[in-house]
């Protein structure tokens, strides 16, 4: 009875061997994911990096909108989270695409396009997609271009929103000009180009220029030194004298030849 007792015991214990190592058998073709997703959702990671943008477009002033991407940390963070972000000098944001599914994240754009913020409202999300600025450069940009940063920021991690601006051309006022007789009352209009943004802004031959973006214009080397470094296409105000009234025109600047 007694050698019967033990072989029962061993034939037990051969059972709960070969059950284990099924078990371990099955658990390595098992989906590891399962278990990786189920410890991210126990332990949601706190956003201590922001990756850097992926790209720095290159924007045209005055022209399309660019793009700046921040590639996705493929973790899963607490929330709600606050995104703030501040456009780089000459640029306007545009556009903010979050990509966000299952949960809310209302985005704000200041009127002027310098700033926007963003609130992802969920307890929980993951940052799996890339997060994408759209931003435009100012007509009124440096001629020379340049490189401009401003910043994008989620709960306090900052990192670098940086465009590359193209230089542009030099802008002018399309017209024959010549100073008056005697120098320092203005410049005379002798003629407009035709054709040009200046002649539909509505500049006439027999004008007096005597103000240009708030700046006086008694010579014509004082109107180039205001439009030094001004543009093509940028619109500026010009104050005319015209038959004794003064009035304003808004004239785009046309190309330097």
């Amino acid at each position: 009875m007694k050698g019967f007792l033990m072989i029962r015991r061993f034939a037990r214990l051969c059972s709960a061997v070969a059950l284990g190592t099924a078990m371990l058998t099955a658990g390595a073709v098992a989906p590891a994911s399962a278990f990786a997703a189920s410890a991210a959702v126990s332990a949601p990671s706190q956003l201590r990096s922001l990756p850097p943008q992926a790209n720095v477009p290159s924007l045209d002033a005055g022209g399309p909108a660019g793009t700046v991407s921040y590639p996705p940390d493929g973790q899963r963070h607490p929330g709600p989270s606050t995104i703030t972000i501040q456009a780089p000098p000459y640029t306007r944001i545009v556009g903010l695409d979050l990509q966000c599914t299952g949960m809310g994240c209302p985005v704000s754009i200041a009127p002027d396009g310098k700033s926007a913020t963003a609130q992802l409202t969920a307890g929980t999300y993951d940052f799996i997609r890339p997060w994408i600025v759209h931003v435009v450069a100012d007509i009124d940009a440096p001629l020379a271009g340049g490189t401009f940063s401003g910043t994008f920021t989620v709960d306090g991690v900052t990192q670098p929103l940086t465009v590359q601006i193209t230089p542009g051309i030099q802008g002018i006022i399309a017209a024959n000009l010549r100073n008056t007789s005697p120098s320092g009352g203005g410049v005379r209009v002798l003629a407009v180009d035709p054709g040009s943004n200046t002649a539909a802004a509505g500049l006439l031959t027999g004008d007096r220029i005597v103000e240009v973006a708030g700046i006086l214009t008694p010579t014509v080397n004082d109107l180039d030194n205001v439009l030094s470094g001004k543009r093509s296409g940028a619109t500026y105000p010009v104050t005319v004298d015209r038959g004794g009234t003064l009035v304003t025109l808004q004239i785009p600047l046309d190309p330097e030849p």
